[in-house]
C-alpha cells in the first residue's frame, strides 16, 4: 500500500500542549485515589480488606457496564453548542475532580457505621471512573479531530502527551506525599489526603478553562441533526467490535498488561508503609520514577519509531516481564532494585504510550474501511475496557490477595507474609504480562503502512458522506 503525504495537516505546538498539559495535570488529581484510596479505606475509614475487595469487585463490574455503552452513548449525543467529544471532555472534567476529591475525605466523623462508609466511598469512586469511560473515549476521539488523517501527527500528539505526563509525575512525585505529609500535620492525619487534592484540582480546572476548552472548541465543531441521526445503531456498533478480529486481539492484549499494572500500582502503598515500615522512601520512589519516565519519553519516540506499533508493543511487554521478575525476587531485601525496575517499567510504558491510542484508532481505521460503517468512536469506547477490566479484577486481587495471605491493618509482618506478599505485587504482573507478549508476537497483524492508508481512505469517505447530508 502506498504512503499519503499529510502535508495540509498541521498543528501548532501550543494547541498540542493545550490539550497535553490539562491532560497530565488531571492524571495528578485521579491518581491520588487510586494510589491512596484502598489504604485510606482500610487505615483511616475502618474498612476491612475483605469488604473493600467486594465493595471493589461490585463498583467495577458496574464501571465495566458503563464502558461499554460510553461510545454508543457519545455517539448519539447531540449538543448544538459543543462538539461530540468536547461535550463530554467538558463534563467530566468536573466530575473527575469532584468525584476524586470526595473518595477522600475522612467520613468517620459523620458516619458511624464502616458499611456506611464504604458505600459513600463507592458511590464517588463509580462517578470519577463512569466518568473517565466518556473522557478516555472522547480524549482519542479529539485526536482524531485535530489530527485527521496523518498517523505522524497522530504520533507526535501521543509522544507529547507521554513526555507531558513524564515531567508532571517528577513533580507529583516529589510533593504529593510531602504535602499529604505537611497537612496532616495540621489538620489530622486522614485530611491530608483531600487537602493536596484540592490544590491539585484547582490547577486542573484553572487549566482546562483557558487551555483546553478553546481548542476543542476549534477543532471538534457542534454536528448537525442529520448527522446524529445518519450514525450506526447501538447493534450496529457492537457488531462492528465482534467482526472485527484485530480489536478483539488488541483488547486481550492490552487487558492483560492493565490488570497487571492495576495489582503493582496499589501495591505500591502498602509495600512502602506495611511491608517495609517507611512510607516516607515513598517519596524519593515516585520522585527518581517520575526523572526516569521523563527521560524515557524524550527517547521513547525515536524507539517506538524505528520498532514500529508491533515492535514497540512487544519490546514494552518484555521489558516489563523483565522488571516484574526482578522485583519479585530482589524487591523485598533490595529497595533499590525495586526503585530501578520500577524506573525500568515507566521506560517500557513511555514506549507504549507513544501508540497506545493509535492502536485503537488503527482498528477503528481497519474496521470503517473493511465494513463502510464509521464506528471508530465505538473503537475508542473499547480502548476503556482494559483498563475497567484492569481496575475491577486489578482492584479485586489487591483486597482479596492481602486479605489471603493474612493482612490486617496494624499487623506485625512476618518473613512469611512479606513473602507471599512479593509473589503478590511482582510475580502475579509478570505473568499477565507475558499474556500480553505471546498476544503481540502471534496475533496482531496490522502494520503502519495499512493504518496509514486505512485512515487516508477513510477520511476522504467521512467527507463526501458529509457533502450528501
Amino acid at each position: 500500500m502506498r504512503r499519503v503525504k499529510m502535508e495540509k495537516y498541521q498543528l501548532k505546538e501550543r494547541e498540542i500542549m493545550a490539550v497535553a498539559l490539562p491532560n497530565a495535570v488531571s492524571a495528578m488529581v485521579h491518581i491520588v485515589p487510586v494510589m491512596f484510596g484502598m489504604m485510606f479505606m482500610t487505615e483511616y475509614l475502618g474498612i476491612s480488606a475483605a469488604a473493600m475487595g467486594t465493595a471493589m469487585l461490585v463498583t467495577k463490574l458496574l464501571d465495566y457496564v458503563v464502558a461499554i455503552f460510553a461510545g454508543s452513548i457519545i455517539e448519539k449525543t447531540h449538543s448544538k453548542k459543543y462538539g461530540k467529544y468536547a461535550l463530554w471532555m467538558r463534563i467530566t472534567t468536573f466530575t473527575l475532580f469532584f468525584s476524586s476529591l470526595l473518595q477522600l475525605v475522612d467520613t468517620s466523623g459523620f458516619i458511624a457505621a464502616p458499611i456506611g462508609r464504604l458505600i459513600f466511598v463507592s458511590i464517588f469512586y463509580c462517578g470519577l471512573h463512569f466518568g473517565m469511560n466518556f473522557r478516555a473515549t472522547s480524549q482519542g476521539g479529539l485526536i482524531q479531530r485535530m489530527a485527521g488523517p496523518s498517523m505522524e501527527i497522530r504520533k507526535r500528539m501521543n509522544a507529547r502527551q507521554a513526555q507531558v505526563n513524564a515531567a508532571v509525575t517528577i513533580v507529583s512525585g516529589a510533593i504529593t506525599i510531602p504535602l499529604i505529609g505537611y497537612f496532616a500535620t495540621k489538620f489530622g492525619a486522614a485530611n491530608g489526603y483531600a487537602i493536596t487534592l484540592i490544590l491539585f484540582g484547582a490547577l486542573f480546572l484553572v487549566l482546562s478553562l483557558t487551555m483546553l476548552f478553546p481548542v476543542m472548541k476549534k477543532y471538534d465543531r457542534p454536528r448537525e441533526s442529520a448527522e446524529v441521526a445518519n450514525t450506526p445503531t447501538v447493534g450496529q456498533m457492537f457488531k462492528s467490535i465482534i467482526s472485527n478480529k484485530q480489536m478483539i486481539f488488541m483488547f486481550f492484549m492490552i487487558t492483560s498488561m492493565t490488570v497487571g499494572t492495576q495489582i503493582f500500582t496499589p501495591l505500591l502503598a502498602y509495600y512502602f508503609k506495611v511491608v517495609t515500615g517507611n512510607l516516607s522512601v515513598m517519596t524519593l520512589l515516585l520522585t527518581i520514577q517520575g526523572i526516569g519516565a521523563f527521560l524515557f519519553s524524550l527517547v521513547a519516540p525515536a524507539i517506538a519509531k524505528k520498532l514500529g506499533k508491533k515492535g514497540a508493543l512487544i519490546f514494552s511487554a518484555a521489558l516489563s516481564i523483565t522488571c516484574y521478575l526482578g522485583i519479585w525476587l530482589f524487591g523485598l531485601n533490595h529497595v533499590w532494585a525495586l526503585v530501578a525496575f520500577a524506573c525500568l517499567i515507566k521506560g517500557s510504558d513511555a514506549i507504549y504510550r507513544c501508540f497506545a491510542i493509535n492502536y485503537f484508532l488503527d482498528c477503528g481505521e481497519y474496521g470503517y474501511y473493511t465494513t463502510g460503517q464509521d464506528n471508530r468512536t465505538m473503537a475508542l469506547t473499547v480502548m476503556n475496557w482494559p483498563i475497567k477490566i484492569g481496575f475491577l479484577a486489578g482492584g479485586a486481587a489487591v483486597g482479596y490477595g492481602l486479605a489471603l495471605i493474612g493482612y490486617t491493618a496494624g499487623m506485625e509482618v512476618t518473613s512469611v507474609f512479606a513473602n507471599k506478599f512479593m509473589v503478590l505485587f511482582g510475580l502475579l504482573p509478570a505473568v499477565l504480562f507475558l499474556v500480553t507478549l505471546l498476544l503481540a508476537i502471534f496475533a496482531y497483524k496490522l502494520t503502519d503502512e495499512q493504518a496509514e492508508f486505512y485512515a487516508t481512505e477513510n477520511n476522504k469517505r467521512e467527507a463526501a458522506l458529509k457533502g450528501t447530508l
